[in-house]
This record gives C-alpha cells, structure tokens and sequence, in this order.
C-alpha cells in the first residue's frame, strides 16, 4: 500500500490514465497531438507556450488557445482463465493557453494553464484477486489526483534565425485520493520548477530544443485505517516527497513543398528520479499495522520517446494531419504495480484544422494508444497475471488572433 501511495501521490491529472510512457499526458495541444505531439520545431500556435515557447518570438499575431482532451482507457486483467475489467470512463482534460506581445517588441509572453501528468485508475467490484479482501496489503482498488499548472514564460527574439524563452511552473497537486481495503488516503501539495527553450528558423526547416526542470512537490494528508489488518476507522497523517522528472525535447521540422510541413522529435524523460520514496506517518495511525515510515524502492529508468508527424494543407482554409508515436514503458517489473499497468505504447494520431476566418481558428484529432501486453510474473501473486490497455483521445481546440 505504501508503495502505491509514493506512485499516486507523485501525479498530477485531472482523472485520467495517462497515454505516454510512465504517467505523462502529451496530449497538451490539438494541433500538435494531430501530428504525434512532434511539435517542439513546429509550436506556431498559442500552445507555443507550453511546447516551446521560444516559438512564440517568431508569431505575428496575439493568441488564445482553448481546449480540452476526452480520454477512454480501457483495462483488463486476466488471470487463471477469467478477465476482469476496471471501470470504464471517460475523462475531461482542460487546457489552455496566451501568447502576447506589445507591437513590434522583440519580447513575447506566454502563459499555459494545463495537467501535463496523469493516472486514474478503478478496479472497485472488477473481481480481480488483488482487489479483493483476501489479497492482504496488496489489496488494490480505487486511485484518483487532480492537479493543475501553470506555465508564464518570457521569450525573446535575437534575430531572424533564433529565440529563446524561460519560464517558471507552478504544480498544484489539489486534490489526492488513494483508497484500498487497507486505507483511504486524501491530500494535496504544490512545487517550483523552470523552462528553458531554443527556436532556429532556417530556410525551409526548423529546429526546437526546450528543458523542463525537475519539480519537487511537498505533499501532506490524511489517512485513514480500512478494514484489513485491524483498526479499521484510525485517523493520522501522512507526509511524502515526490520529484517530478526533468524533460528534453529536441525536434526538427521542415517543408518538402508549400503544401507540407514534416516534423520529427525525440523527448528525454528523466524517469530515474523514481529511486525511492520516503514516507512518514503521525498521529493515531502510527499505531497500527503502516508503521511510522517507510522509504519504498521505485527503480524506474529514463526513457526516450520518438514521435514523427505531418501536416497537409489541401486547401487554403483546411489542413489535414497524421502523427505515429512509439514510447517505451519506465516501469520495470519487479516495480510494476495495477495501479499503473503500464508497458511499451504506441500511438496514431489523425487531426483536422479548419479556420473560420483570418482570426478563429477550429482544430480537431484523434489518438488510438495501444499499450503492449505485459505479462506479469514477479509480483505478488494474486498480482501476477496478463494485463492489457488501451486508449481513444478525442480532442477539439479553439484559437483565436487579436
């Protein structure tokens, strides 16, 4: 239980399991979850200030970005003959996003409000052993955060040819629920972090780099005793430390003719940073069968994601757009947990942009994430088993110049 609580508390979404690799959501903009999330040389819309907001030295126009992802993962687990299901839902995923600047000044703002982290997961009356009375502390059952960020950032035009951009960002993990037969968890908590972002306009191409920092969040709570181990109903407080991994994303993009934009990225994610949680209890609790503290071992690794995408503009007011993603799993299985039945994912992606005049724009995609089958050997028992997932996103946004 306690190695769950470290997992969950460590994310931050609004009710949603997550479509990349580890609990990463980069569905964060419809124009580029169109082409892939290969975005970072390309961000010539408002979500610029969350893919690389050195971009946004380089727009003409002010914007706003409005939108907002609907997320359907479907989970089974299979074991000894018999498929269980978790529950199935589908989830709302907000965002949105500001780039300004004054006239001809060399210096644009942005600002990004959105849940780039995320996990949700309901295994609640599945009939899966781990989810059960008799599985002990590995009892398994309900899990949700939400979370939000926000993102300014400062760009900066040196020239014709090259940007660059800095940022601070905000977590506010608000709201934390953890429950299994063994205990209800519920808190929140918050951390700082920076950006850093490059943008190279060549001829015909071009090249983005940006850098997330690691972001620690300070998370206190409650908890309260279930009915596995015996005080049932004991109240104390829990205490943890999560740090949010640090993020490279280099992309390169191009156009083969005036009618085609191809972008390609690799992005880093520090998933090391999952060595080890620590977690302390106080109060009554301390009493019972969790203990005072606890330091669990997560032993997850770095992983590179590679994302390709294009773009089509058919006509003058229409554009057309295919992405592919391949993104392996941080999650090794001496770690794994169905809290987050991760593996090795790929995704396709289709999106449609259509402007509604010279000012609005509406843009439209679809993602099918499917997730390679795992099975599981190294876990507790009634945790052994084959998992399998996938996901739809469908996702609409609104931009408008001014």
């Amino acid at each position: 239980m306690k190695k769950y609580l470290s997992i969950l508390f460590a994310l931050s979404v609004y009710s949603t399991q997550s479509s990349a690799g580890g609990y990463q959501i980069p569905e964060m903009s419809i124009k580029g979850m169109g082409m892939g999330n290969a975005f970072t040389a390309v961000a010539d819309d408002a979500s610029a200030a969350w893919f690389n907001p050195a971009a946004m030295a380089f727009q003409k126009d002010n914007m706003i970005t409005a939108g907002a992802d609907l997320i359907k993962p479907n989970n089974e687990f299979t074991k000894s003959g018999s498929t269980y299901e978790s529950k199935s839902s589908t989830f709302f995923v907000p965002h949105a996003y500001l780039g300004y600047k004054q006239n001809d000044w060399p210096v644009t703002f942005g600002l990004a409000i959105n849940s780039p982290f995320g996990l949700a997961m309901n295994w609640r009356n599945s009939g899966a052993d781990f989810a059960k009375n008799t599985a002990g502390a590995a009892n398994v059952t309900f899990s949700e955060i939400r979370m939000i960020n926000l993102n300014p950032s400062i760009a900066y035009k040196l020239n014709n040819q090259w940007s660059i951009a800095a940022g601070i960002t905000y977590f506010n993990v608000f709201e934390v629920h953890l429950d299994s037969l063994l205990a209800d968890h519920e808190g929140d908590g918050d951390g700082w972090g920076h950006n850093l972002a490059l943008m190279y306009k060549g001829d015909g191409y071009n090249v983005g780099l940006t850098y997330r920092s690691k972001v620690k969040a300070n998370i206190s709570g409650t908890v309260v005793k279930g009915e596995i181990g015996g005080d049932a109903g004991t109240v104390g407080n829990v205490t943890t430390s999560v740090t949010f991994p640090e993020m490279v994303n280099l992309g390169f993009s191009f156009n083969p003719s005036d009618k085609w934009l191809v972008s390609m990225e690799l992005d880093w994610t520090n998933w090391d940073r999952f060595a080890s949680i620590d977690l302390s209890y106080t109060g009554a609790i301390t009493g019972t069968i969790l203990g005072n503290n606890s330091s669990i071992p997560e032993n997850w690794t770095d992983t590179v994601a590679f994302r390709a995408g294009a773009e089509w503009q058919y006509r003058k007011n229409m554009r057309a757009r295919f992405g592919y993603v391949y993104d392996p799993t941080p999650i090794n299985d001496a770690d794994f947990s169905p809290r987050l039945p991760g593996n090795d994912r790929q995704l396709i992606t289709f999106g449609y942009g259509y402007d509604l005049n010279t000012q609005t724009t509406l843009d439209f995609a679809y993602a099918y994430v499917w997730l390679d089958d795992r099975n599981q050997t190294t876990s507790a028992a009634v945790r052994n088993g084959l998992y399998e997932s996938d996901i739809h996103i469908l996702s609409a946004s609104l931009t408008y110049r001014f």
